[in-house]
């Protein structure tokens, strides 16, 4: 699939209200900034990759990009609450069944690239509660290659405290054409997940690496 020339601007109203009242609520409270909004290709859609500490992740993705709405993947267990279900059925987001190869999903998140909108992913798979990255699943940079659209890497620092500053930085495109003109296997997928992991070790300043082992 080729990259896509032309991204899809929607307006759904549910989502526009949950980010303009976000936008209020963190630069009041977090003091939040937001870096490198200019790395975002603006003529064509991509696939913004995050790293997870916080339940409010997404939307913070999503101030990052303004002029377009993020189709989110999302844990199935969120999905089981009638409430929550109501809410991210209507914000563009779908569920994905992490414990197995979730073909569906894959299927859903080809579909919303191959349509112009651009899709959020947390690689790591779950939230991390040590402050670090955890190791990133093979499967995002499966479907990154799979696409043909770029991966933008965001690293957001901070933990949501209350008047503690936060900063989000927002990465270049993870270079990738030379895998992609190669066979499409592990191998590749593996060394774009290292690539994704590199560009989120430089956005952090190391913050994102594993913390280190205690001496036995």
């Amino acid at each position: 699939m080729e990259n896509e020339t032309k991204i899809v601007k929607k307006h759904t109203p549910l989502y526009s209200i949950i980010v303009f009242l976000y936008a209020i609520l963190v630069k009041l409270l977090f003091f939040m900034r937001i870096e490198g909004k200019e790395n975002i290709p603006k003529d064509r859609n991509c696939v913004l990759m995050g790293n997870h500490q916080c339940i409010l992740d997404p939307v913070t993705l999503a101030l990052c990009t303004p002029d377009r709405e993020i189709h989110f993947m999302g844990k199935k267990e969120l999905f089981q609450n009638p409430v929550l279900r109501w809410i991210f059925t209507r914000v563009h987001s779908f569920p994905v069944d992490r414990g197995n190869i979730d073909m569906a999903a894959v299927r859903t998140a080809m579909n919303v690239l191959k349509n112009g909108d651009t899709l959020g992913i947390f690689p790591e798979g779950t939230r991390s509660k040590t402050g670090h990255m955890l190791p990133l699943l093979g499967g995002a940079s499966l479907l990154a290659l799979k696409s043909g659209c770029d991966v933008v890497p965001v690293y957001i620092d901070g933990q949501y405290k209350i008047f503690r500053p936060m900063k989000v930085y927002v990465g270049k495109p993870v270079k990738m054409d030379d895998l992609r003109a190669g066979r499409m296997n592990r191998e590749a997928c593996d060394q774009l997940t290292q690539r994704i992991e590199a560009a989120f070790t430089q956005l952090s300043g190391g913050k994102s690496l594993p913390a280190p082992k205690e001496a036995e």
